[in-house]
């Protein structure tokens, strides 16, 4: 999404780390932004905003010191100020009235901030021809693409950004246009190893089609890129509209397990250098092109290994030419040679998604029902 329209806007930044302030303060005017502060602290944040009620955006850490900046996100959104979260704490510690911001966990990348606000301050309908570059909504009928449509917004998400919290409600339910998404389980003490991941070919919140607004899973963005995002509330309404969304919703649901269930297959038999080898094909299919962004310490967290256990691996793979590493991007060379090298857990979960997706949806007496017995 392009950032011109921040250009010459005037953007507050609430943060009480110095260089982090700092830093962004000055990524932020280097792309023409009025940056109004930072401050450090909520009633300083507060006289700034009554001082300037025009504001366009602001980006607020939540812990300062020993206040959280609620506060000043209460007034913002009493404003229609847009506003997003950048923070190293955990994203449930959001309230409720607060859970449909964009939060962005520190350390935030280059730019994050700056697509993140853009789409805040920018948001974009959607057109027929951008829903079907989802594949889960490519297969709905056009009837059926006209009653949600309305209901659909564009957004951009960066890498980094948090669409679903662990153990919490589901706010808003996601159709990946070219991003892709971490499906992550967080144990008790912070402990983050993904199990699956979410692309163009289906969607988050699928618990929500079954009367299930909460979810157990944080998800991450983890390929930056755009999808298509419908408040959950709206979702569920739109179910009884068009029954064929909520079959198409359980299907995927369905391929999503079966991936997560091969993830542990992998994990548990299989050593680091196929699990990666799985791991790049399945990215390859949901993003365009051959090269994405990706750190060796964000692989390390993937897959649940130390760091340079991950080095070692992709220089495995780079020597037999199967991908080419730079610093902070991995190009795929040979897709076939990677699929051999992640042996039999690559292959039957993308085929099970393939034939629960091809299955009829209607009869000539109408749709069919999720489960139909056989004689």
């Amino acid at each position: 999404m392009s950032r011109e329209p921040l250009v010459g806007k005037s953007i507050l930044i609430v943060e009480d780390e110095y260089h982090i302030a700092t830093e962004l303060s000055s990524q932020l005017s280097s792309t023409g932004i009025d940056v109004v502060g930072p401050t450090a602290n909520v009633d300083d944040a507060l006289a700034l905003i009554s001082r300037r009620p025009y504001l366009s955006g602001a980006v607020l850490d939540i812990k300062l010191g020993d206040m959280n900046v609620f506060p000043v996100a209460d007034e913002l959104k009493r404003l229609g100020i847009p506003y997003v979260f950048a923070t190293a704490l955990e994203p449930d510690q959001i309230p409720a009235r607060h859970a449909d911001r964009m939060v962005l966990r520190k350390p935030v990348e280059d730019g994050a901030v700056l697509t993140a606000l853009s789409h805040e301050v920018r948001r974009s309908s959607v057109s027929v021809e951008q829903a079907c570059r989802n594949r889960l909504l490519a297969k709905l009928s056009h009837r059926s693409l006209d009653l949600i449509l309305t209901k659909l917004e564009m957004v951009t998400l960066p890498r980094g950004a948090v669409m679903e919290r662990a153990n919490q409600t589901v706010s808003k339910v996601y159709f990946p246009i070219d991003c892709v998404g971490s499906l992550i389980v967080v144990g008790r003490e912070g402990t983050r190893i993904e199990t699956g991941l979410v692309g163009r070919e289906g969607m988050t919140g699928t618990g929500v089609a079954d009367g299930d607004d909460r979810t157990l899973y944080e998800l991450i963005t983890q390929i930056d890129g755009e999808a298509l995002a419908i408040k959950a509330d709206d979702f569920a309404a739109v179910l009884v509209a068009i029954p064929e969304l909520r079959v198409l919703s359980g299907r995927f649901a369905r391929s999503l397990g079966i991936q997560v269930s091969y993830t542990a297959l992998s994990n548990a038999r299989f050593e680091v250098r196929q699990r990666l080898a799985r791991w790049l094909v399945m990215v390859h299919d949901r993003v365009p092109g051959r090269e994405f962004r990706l750190t060796h310490n964000y692989l390390a967290i993937m897959l649940g290994v130390r760091r340079p256990s991950v080095t070692e691996a992709l220089h495995k793979l780079e020597g037999h030419k199967l991908i080419r590493s730079t610093r902070g991007n991995i190009e795929i060379r040979d897709r076939r040679g990677l699929v051999s090298a992640a042996g039999e857990a690559c292959g039957t979960p993308e085929e099970e998604y393939e034939r629960l997706m091809a299955l009829p949806l209607a009869t000539g007496s109408g749709m069919l029902p999720l489960y139909t017995r056989r004689v």
